[in-house]
């Protein structure tokens, strides 16, 4: 289980995540479970794969009673905007079951940059770039760089 929220996540951090399956039942086994996760971008889904692939792609594995599995998934987060983590798993009971759980978090640039280019004649440039701190919502931080 996941929090509610994660706090802050920017962009170029990894984003890592614990899976696990429990059986807590005291007498009946789980019949071949499956977990899968996906990271679900503002542009597209990418799979998490875990240790759990190969068991996964043999069509699951039994859990005994009050045993479990687990593995753990990451990804560089390359997009801002909302993320999902898609996280489903797959057992056998009087047929097949699924249960999928979305987890949802935003992720933001820690950095704004701003550009402005200048020309000064046929033979000059000048580019200004202002940088300042996004991470820390109310700080001053940051300054201006120039280039010629």
């Amino acid at each position: 289980m996941l929090p509610d929220s994660f706090g802050v996540i920017h962009i170029g951090e990894t984003f890592t995540a614990y899976l696990g399956a429990l059986n807590v039942s005291k007498d009946l086994p789980i019949r071949r479970l499956t977990v899968t996760a996906q990271l679900q971008t503002p542009s597209r889904r990418w799979p998490l794969h875990s240790a759990l692939d190969a068991s996964n792609n043999a069509g699951g594995i039994d859990v005994t009673p009050g045993g479990g599995l687990d593995a753990i998934v990451s990804r560089s987060l390359e997009e801002v905007g909302q993320h999902i983590l898609r996280v489903e798993v797959g057992y056998s009971s009087n047929g097949p079951k699924t249960l999928r759980k979305f987890y949802r978090f935003n992720v933001s640039s820690p950095l704004n940059i701003r550009e402005r280019t200048m020309r000064a004649g046929d033979a000059s440039c000048f580019v200004s770039i202002a940088v300042a701190n996004a991470a820390n919502a109310g700080s001053s931080g940051g300054g201006t760089v120039f280039f010629v």
